[in-house]
């Protein structure tokens, strides 16, 4: 009796088994990888919520004096273009209070700096506090005040989890820095959607605000703050500050 000879693999078998096999495995793989991304993503973002937190400063007195004092000097020099958003950048930075600080650059010393809480569902909504700075001189102390409550409602609600963007803006009391403004949220597709001013601008001013960023076309809310004059005027309006923002910002 003759031993039974082995069969043959199919070649056919296999190649029907890795056609339906290597997309399958593939899949998996992108899956997997994407979930080792997210995990590192979510990580990280908890890690800088901790830090940020860590920064955190409520709004005190002494706080605005500090930004004030700072704020009023470097307005009386020459170099107050260069100064003031020099020390903005600074200070909001990550060392400081934890923000990613953006400075946009244009004319011949001139800048815009801009901090931000990124929204966790709307990013490209945004909700923005704006103090100009630069105007005449009767102006200064109002504009400091204005500066330094800005900083203090930041300080304190770095690492604040919000729907929407809450961006914290500084700019020149120029029509350019307005228009640097508005270029920058068409560039990168956001909609204003509240605009807060601090300062107490005149009407004229606010109006021109309006007009530059289009706010009327584009359904911006846009709400004028009263200016303070001494500390505990900006205390209490830094206060009043902070709840609306939070309100418009939505906390999730």
């Amino acid at each position: 009796m003759s031993d039974a000879q082995p069969t043959s693999a199919d070649p056919g078998r296999w190649i029907r088994f890795a056609l339906v096999m290597l997309p399958v495995g593939t899949i998996l793989l992108g899956i997997a990888s994407f979930g080792i991304w997210q995990w590192k993503k979510d990580q990280a973002a908890d890690r800088s919520f901790k830090y940020a937190l860590a920064l955190r400063r409520t709004i005190s007195p002494e706080g605005i004096e500090r930004y004030a004092g700072i704020v009023r000097t470097a307005l009386g020099k020459a170099d107050r273009d260069l100064s003031i958003p020099g020390y903005l950048e600074s200070t909001m930075g990550a060392e400081n209070m934890g923000y990613t600080v953006r400075r946009e650059r244009f004319g011949a010393e001139l800048s815009n700096v801009d901090a931000e809480l990124t929204g966790t569902k709307r990013p490209l909504e945004i909700v923005m506090v704006l103090a100009l700075y630069g105007g005449p001189a009767d102006q200064q102390e109002s504009t400091a005040q204005a500066i330094a409550e800005s900083l203090s409602v930041a300080h304190e609600l770095t690492g604040e989890k919000v729907v929407r963007s809450l961006r914290f803006a500084f700019i020149p009391d120029t029509p350019e820095a307005l228009k640097q403004l508005k270029d920058g949220l068409q560039r990168d597709g956001e909609r204003l959607m509240h605009l807060l001013v601090l300062g107490g601008p005149e009407v004229a001013s606010i109006e021109g605000i309006s007009k530059a960023l289009d706010t009327t076309a584009k359904g911006t809310r846009v709400l004028s703050l009263p200016a303070t004059k001494t500390t505990q005027e900006t205390l209490q309006s830094a206060h009043q500050l902070k709840a609306m923002l939070l309100e418009a910002a939505e906390v999730p």
